[in-house]
């Protein structure tokens, strides 16, 4: 089925109801069931089997191919000769339609493991210039590739990472600003560490350079990012202030930075955010933008004369708050 161009057929769905599949996953959990151990090889009595299904001139086995896939990381860890030799060709896209089918299983449940990401590392890479085959898992594929970008990861370049981001389509860059400050909330109370150590070097090596791909779904992440920098939020929006723009609705970030205590302390700043993100948008203005001002003037009174705070009072004094 295409939709919007965008092939949206779930290989992992029909793997999952096909016989093939039911016979696959029955076989993966006979061999879960022995608690295997890393290097232990595949059984005698299974491995035959998993090599059968490897076999590209049979189409019906693709479907075991695809839960094959969602199983990369165990097989890998446990019998690395046979799924270098059998599973990870087929990730090559030299087969687009086999490629396909195995990304998807792999990508429902996608996790940094860095000898795997080495041995990969052609085909994963490869992989951003096929983000729309990736069908109903290509938003998972662009935020796999971006904390693969944040690393650190060995054997990968920066200049690697840029191109693998900057081939990805709109959508995919989209998903990666999401997964990029998923990735600094997710840090907890090393949110500065996270920015200085991860994130700022990736906006700063990696994120694609030209400011024609900003869209509004691009400025709210990153205006969220931005907040979510905590104590770097000056450093963080001095870096990302010329992707950011207006945001359609800006309750959650403005009620995330009221919560935040930014506007205490870093109010200039502060203020330079919301002078960005809240434009004369034909709605109910956010209800905590006049807490943040009243935060703003209360720890810098001089800014009660700046332009951009008077632009936000009489913004409003229209939508009488």
């Amino acid at each position: 089925i295409i939709r919007n161009g965008v092939e949206t057929y779930d290989p992992v769905s029909s793997a999952i109801n096909h016989p093939i599949g039911h016979v696959t996953q029955a076989l993966i959990n006979l061999w879960f069931k022995r608690n295997p151990n890393d290097n232990d090889q595949l059984p005698a009595d299974i491995k035959p089997y998993f090599t059968e299904i490897c076999d590209t001139q049979v189409d019906r086995f693709r479907h075991g191919r695809v839960l094959l896939g969602s199983q990369l990381i165990a097989l890998f860890r446990v019998d690395r000769t046979w799924t270098e030799q059998y599973l990870l060709p087929l990730l090559c896209w030299n087969n687009p339609v086999e490629a396909k089918a195995v990304w998807e299983g792999f990508l429902g449940s996608p996790r940094l493991y860095q000898p795997l990401l080495t041995a990969f590392k052609p085909q994963f890479l490869e992989s951003a210039n096929h983000y729309t085959s990736l069908g109903e898992h290509r938003q998972q594929f662009a935020a796999f590739l971006t904390y693969a970008a944040l690393g650190p990861i060995e054997g990968y370049t920066a200049n690697e990472f840029q191109s693998a981001i900057g081939a990805l389509p709109q959508e995919g860059l989209e998903e990666c600003a999401r997964a990029l400050y998923q990735a600094l909330e997710g840090a907890a109370d090393q949110r500065e560490a996270y920015w200085k150590n991860r994130v700022q070097p990736f906006w700063h090596n990696i994120w694609p350079k030209f400011r024609d791909l900003a869209t509004p779904q691009i400025a709210e992440s990153l205006t969220r990012l931005v907040i979510a920098a905590g104590g770097e939020f000056p450093a963080a929006l001095a870096a990302i202030r010329s992707w950011l723009q207006p945001i359609e609705h800006p309750d959650y970030a403005v009620d995330t930075l009221h919560k935040s205590g930014l506007c205490a302390r870093f109010p200039s700043d502060a203020l330079c955010l919301l002078d960005v993100v809240i434009a004369d948008q034909q709605y109910w203005a956010p209800q905590e933008l006049r807490q943040c001002l009243d935060e703003i003037v209360h720890a810098a009174p001089k800014l009660a004369q700046d332009s951009r705070y008077l632009r936000l009072q009489e913004y409003l004094r229209k939508q009488g708050l």
